[in-house]
């Protein structure tokens, strides 16, 4: 099956970014010369991806020798030499290195050998491996029942944020907060900022909260806690604070009525304003990881009551069909277009006036402020800004600016009369102002009936043709994408 333009990267960027997490442990990676640029240093200029000149990791630079004759142990002895030989140290495998089976790990070191299965796996299998791996290397061989004494606080684990994943400066900041707010503390952040000795006290937790929906459940079942999924929404975000609560012993209520005459407030007056006129006819769309997809659309659709065009989850192990997703861009171009570069690129192939707004990887955006939250109540009233703000900007688009209004052909003074138009016509006029957004539709109509009018004039005919109105749609469209 031909795949078109990837969407996620292989395993061996699963497991990479969520080693480097990891305080304490040194990541060497096997594979050819210039290997740890791609993480370290080239990704972070389009990505939320590694600290360039921070982390220990290495590369084995593999040669033609390694590769065609002696494998891989004798550079994995060289690049060990320039680690620290009293730290761990573990070895991912490259995408070249595994086709020809890796190599012997040196005896005498400390090397430990992850296979990140990069050619079978996308990067959230094997990060959902990876994180397994470190709890079965270096965490308790035995989970012992969880007894809170009196006076202290009941605690959670956020388990899922490492690098390289889209917004996870700022979810994780919001899912703390919320946490903290109705009275728990976070025992760990994991791997994020874990130190490799600490990852015993993963079982000290009471309950554990799954960042994401592409890995990290199969962690949290194997801790033995109950776990919760992070929110997105209102009513989303409400439920997993009681639940929280219930798990935890603690009641939530003063809390989410804090939140209400606060961190949500803005929704409600939006809600209230002249904005919401435009709530019921916002079309959008969104195309992103499962875990963005879900909330997102539910948040927007189910409680918000914007209509949804399309949405499409991208799983882990599912190729995605990104020939569909071109297409339902192309004839179901929504208002907002929630997603990647990719739906960036097919949006642009069109001439789209949608408003596009970031919502997943891959693309060339930084996410390191804690201010862009898509979780949680300051996610809900983040998302609901950016929804108004593009509807603003869409407004934007269609209005003429000074120096257009100038340039409109002289009103005829003699001979005017209103030009008719014949059934077929005003059919394929119709068809065409449906695929419009309301919020545009008026505007855009006004265009292409002026055109259309305008055109069969200067061909001298009695009444608009419907040759007249594809010919007046098809320069619009032109003159948009030039």
């Amino acid at each position: 099956m031909l795949v078109l333009d990837h969407d996620r990267a292989g395993g061996y960027w699963g497991s990479v970014y969520v080693f480097t997490a990891i305080k304490g442990l040194q990541v060497i990676i096997d594979g050819p010369v210039g290997c740890e640029n791609l993480p370290v240093t080239s990704v972070l200029h389009y990505t939320d991806a590694l600290p360039p000149h921070e982390l220990p990791i290495v590369v084995t630079g593999l040669g033609e020798d390694e590769l065609g004759q002696h494998g891989t142990e004798g550079a994995l002895r060289r690049a060990n030499e320039s680690l620290d030989p009293d730290m761990p140290s573990v070895v991912v495998t490259g995408s070249i290195a595994e086709m020809i089976g890796g190599g012997v790990t040196p005896e005498g070191t400390n090397i430990e050998r992850f296979l990140p299965r990069t050619i079978d796996e996308d990067q959230w299998q094997s990060a959902n491996r990876a994180l397994q791996w470190l709890w079965t290397r270096y965490g308790t061989k035995r989970i012992r029942k969880r007894k809170r004494k009196a006076g202290v606080k009941p605690s959670v684990n956020i388990i899922g944020p490492s690098y390289g994943y889209f917004n996870t400066w700022s979810d994780l900041a919001e899912i703390r907060r919320l946490v903290e707010g109705i009275g728990a503390e976070v025992n760990m952040v994991f791997p994020l900022g874990t130190h490799l000795e600490d990852i015993p006290k993963l079982s000290n937790a009471d309950v554990n909260i799954c960042m994401y929906r592409e890995f990290g459940r199969m962690l949290c079942e194997t801790l033995e806690r109950p776990y919760l999924q992070a929110p997105i929404g209102l009513h989303s975000t409400t439920s997993f604070l009681n639940k929280l609560g219930e798990l935890l012993e603690l009641d939530p209520s003063d809390f989410i009525e804090r939140e209400k005459h606060t961190t949500i407030k803005p929704i409600w007056d939006l809600w209230r304003s002249v904005t919401q006129d435009f709530f019921g006819t916002a079309s959008f769309a969104i195309v992103a990881n499962e875990t963005y997809e879900r909330g997102v659309r539910n948040f927007l659709e189910t409680e918000m009551g914007l209509p949804c065009n399309f949405a499409y989850a991208r799983k882990p192990g599912v190729k995605p069909d990104n020939a569909a997703i071109r297409a339902s861009i192309r004839e179901k171009t929504p208002l907002i277009l929630f997603g990647s570069y990719n739906e960036r690129m097919y949006l642009a192939e069109i001439g789209g006036r949608a408003m596009y707004i970031p919502a997943s990887f891959p693309g060339a955006i930084i996410r390191r402020h804690t201010g862009t939250p898509f979780m949680g109540y300051a996610g809900a009233t983040y998302l609901i800004q950016e929804v108004c703000n593009a509807l603003f900007d869409a407004l934007f688009n269609i209005l003429p600016l000074g120096t257009d209004l100038d340039r409109i052909d002289a009103t005829p003074v003699r001979d005017h009369r209103e030009m008719p138009w014949n059934d077929a016509a005003v059919e394929k006029f119709e068809r065409l102002i449906a695929s419009e957004p309301v919020l545009v539709r008026i505007s855009a109509a006004k265009r292409l009936r002026d055109s259309a009018e305008q055109r069969a004039r200067a061909t001298g005919e009695a009444e608009v043709q419907p040759v007249h109105v594809e010919t007046s749609a098809a320069l619009a469209e032109e003159r948009v994408r030039s």
